[in-house]
């Protein structure tokens, strides 16, 4: 994929680093009249290593949309990001999931300055649950259409009363006694959804009682055409979207322009499943939804 390393700086000082493509193919009218796109990772991911977004870069460029595979601050588990005149340790270990609409804004903004018109946002995962939240809690106006890929769902009703509830209950009373040790900053082993290394006050933020990035409380602000795309098979064997298609039903009237759809055996990662998932992109992309 031919294209440019770079960077963009957010309005709370953080360097960010991505990769711009040119499109490569006839402009294509998709919704919106997006000329360009922000591709989002997932969690502990970044730009050069998401599969599924490299895969969706080169589509988009055929369709004559140019794209910046971009770093997010919550990019792998633990790096060491430039914040103002110094640095600081940031990553899926540490990140506040919030800060997200900064990261957003300023790789929208990059795209701006670059003389692109309308922007197209397609995140995986948690980089899925970033578009929603960015565009639901302060919205780009240049954003014009939201693609997101299997968005985790991040309920604590619903890990509290799953099977491994009682690891889960074990793991955030752990959080609670460190934060109140005033030992919340420093990164634990934590066992569930997954093992991975997280700080007390990110995994308390993330799955705690308050639900801040549920999506499912908040998509229904998202004036924004979006389509949110799953697998059938994480739809029904993870824990992390088990029931979700009951409640996506249970708001579907209350969207202003949200649509929903499987991929029939798809797993998280899509795997085996491109070609599906990009038909199904594509059509709507290009159906004015």
């Amino acid at each position: 994929m031919n294209g440019e390393l770079t960077f963009t700086m957010t309005a709370d000082h953080v360097r960010l680093h991505g990769f711009y493509s040119a499109a490569s193919g006839p402009t294509e009218k998709i919704v919106g009249d997006c000329d360009a796109a922000v591709l989002i990772h997932g969690l502990g991911s970044n730009f050069y290593s998401a599969r599924v977004l490299n895969y969706f870069a080169k589509v988009l460029q055929s369709m004559g949309v140019s794209t910046v595979l971009v770093n997010t601050r919550g990019h792998d588990m633990i790096n060491t990001s430039t914040w103002g005149v110094g640095s600081r340790s940031v990553g899926a270990a540490f990140e506040n999931v919030g800060d997200c609409v900064h990261d957003v804004s300023g790789w929208v903004d990059f795209l701006k300055n670059k003389g692109h018109r309308n922007v197209l946002l397609l995140g995986h995962s948690l980089g899925a649950i970033k578009s929603l939240y960015s565009q639901a809690h302060q919205p780009h106006p240049d954003v014009q259409a939201i693609v997101g890929l299997s968005a985790t769902r991040l309920s604590y009703q619903r890990a509290i009363n799953s099977p491994n509830g009682g690891l889960f209950r074990e793991t955030i009373q752990r959080c609670q006694q460190l934060i109140a040790a005033g030992q919340g900053d420093a990164p634990i082993h934590v066992p569930f959804p997954f093992p991975t290394w997280m700080t007390p006050n990110c995994y308390f933020a993330k799955y705690g009682p308050e639900e801040t990035y549920n999506w499912l409380k908040f998509v229904d602000r998202i004036e924004t055409p979006t389509l949110l795309l799953f697998g059938s098979r994480e739809l029904e064997s993870n824990a992390s979207f088990e029931g979700l298609r009951d409640e996506i039903g249970a708001i579907a009237t209350s969207l202003y322009s949200g649509t929903f759809d499987e991929i029939e055996g798809a797993d998280h990662f899509y795997s085996g499943k491109f070609p599906a998932v990009e038909s199904r992109v594509r059509q709507w992309l290009t159906s004015g939804c």
